[in-house]
């Protein structure tokens, strides 16, 4: 009886996601209809485990406890996970970031993780749907990850996109000043694409929780922290706290500039990411 409802958990979820039809070509061209933007599809009519796998995945007891909200210096782990479907994965991108490879296991139901490091990870699949996932490390309990059933077209485009998250990697020796303009670049870059993706995901709170940072976030405005009220996380990116205030100075320099806000636009997520593509280009 145990065998029975594990397998029902499994693949009921599965099959409620595939039963409007059952061809890839199908599938696809009903995303894109239903996509909230251009440059999303929905996983609604999704095929197969990896392909319902490959979104963003939040704990649901973090977010329940509406850790993504907290404002105060003291951070509390935000457990996640970013599969994508050309087989990458991040672990807790917001949180202590371990990027790496997976692969799935249909057959044994586990989810095997490489990280970079060489460290490996096996999570056993107990159930999975559109907007919900159930993991299970060892002998913990199984734990329930949400998501909004939605994966970005081009995985480059994500931003917690391993490529896109270089800048947040200390490096092992103290950098030129060429390479630190382009860490900084980088790092708006990422930005860019952090706003961009909320803005066509149509949340209606952005939550910056985690991420490094030396910015100030307003509607309609941007600006950059003191160097003396800089936070450990952002320090942790640069090879020593001298080179992350030279960061934060580049910063400081270039947003004086004038920027054009498109004011046409109602989104102030949406605006932010046009100027901080303008801010990158100005680095340049």
């Amino acid at each position: 009886m145990k065998n029975l409802l594990f397998v029902a958990l499994i693949l009921l979820p599965f099959f409620y996601s595939c039963n409007d039809g059952n061809s890839k070509k199908a599938a696809t061209k009903t995303a894109a209809i239903d996509s909230p933007s251009n440059s999303l599809v929905y996983l609604t009519r999704a095929d197969s485990w990896p392909a319902l796998l490959s979104q963003n995945w939040e704990a649901k007891e973090d977010v329940d406890d509406g850790i993504l909200s907290n404002s105060s210096d003291l951070e509390m782990p935000f457990r996640s996970y970013c599969f994508f479907d050309d087989g990458v994965m991040v672990q807790n991108p917001r949180d202590n970031m371990k990027t790496g490879k997976w692969t799935l296991d249909e057959k044994t139901k586990m989810i095997h993780l490489v990280f970079d490091d060489g460290s490996k990870k096996d999570l056993g699949l107990n159930g999975i749907g559109v907007n919900s996932l159930l993991l299970k490390t060892g002998k913990d309990k199984p734990v329930k990850y949400i998501a909004d059933g939605m994966k970005r077209k081009v995985v480059s485009d994500h931003p917690f996109y391993p490529s896109n998250n270089l800048w947040r990697k200390k490096p092992a020796q103290k950098e030129t000043d060429e390479a630190l303009k382009n860490r900084i670049i980088q790092c708006v870059l990422f930005y860019n694409k952090f706003f961009q993706d909320n803005a066509d995901r149509k949340g209606k709170v952005i939550s910056f929780y985690g991420i490094p940072s030396c910015f100030k976030w307003y509607k309609g405005g941007i600006s950059i922290t003191n160097k003396d009220k800089l936070n450990q996380k952002w320090v942790d990116c640069f090879y020593n706290r001298d080179q992350a205030i030279q960061g934060q100075q580049m910063l400081e320099n270039i947003i004086s500039k004038k920027y054009k806000w498109n004011l046409d636009e109602p989104s102030w997520i949406k605006q932010s990411a046009g100027v901080l593509l303008q801010i990158a280009d100005s680095l340049k």
